[in-house]
């Protein structure tokens, strides 16, 4: 076995001619010129991804190293999660425009529904506008 297995293996070395297969490469470079293109692009790949802070400005930076330090109202955030949403459909029904006929009363809870729509997830600023829609419009 062997045997045939070099013979196997003269046979094909005798087949392929050496001077033919080295003249090819010679006269082909472009496989070497693409191994090369890539080598250069894995290179410039793994330089920026050690310097992926560099991509960040120096604000930014400054930034998240000051967002550690600060401290999360969980109160306040659960309180915009769970009560806002009521709140902002109780204000919006009774402070419609639509609902007064007189036209400063009605410019006025036009303001004021604004500004309902534009903090509807904020819990805190609802109140107050709650308030103020109970001074200016008369509303309980």
């Amino acid at each position: 076995m062997l045997q045939t297995d070099t013979l196997a293996i003269n046979s094909i070395t005798e087949t392929i001619n050496t001077e033919s297969f080295s003249n090819d490469l010679l006269d082909n470079p472009i496989w070497f010129w693409l191994s090369i293109l890539q080598f250069i692009i894995i290179i410039r790949l793994v330089i920026l991804r050690n310097k992926k802070t560099d991509l960040l400005t120096n604000d930014e930076l400054k930034g998240l190293k000051e967002s550690k330090n600060d401290s999360i109202d969980m109160s306040g955030l659960m309180n915009n999660i769970n009560y806002s949403r009521d709140l902002y459909k109780e204000l919006s029904k009774k402070c419609h425009p639509d609902k007064f006929l007189d036209k400063e009363v009605k410019g006025q809870a036009d303001l004021i529904f604004q500004e309902i729509s534009k903090h509807k997830r904020n819990y805190k600023q609802l109140l107050i506008l709650k308030q103020r829609a109970q001074n200016e419009l008369n509303i309980n």
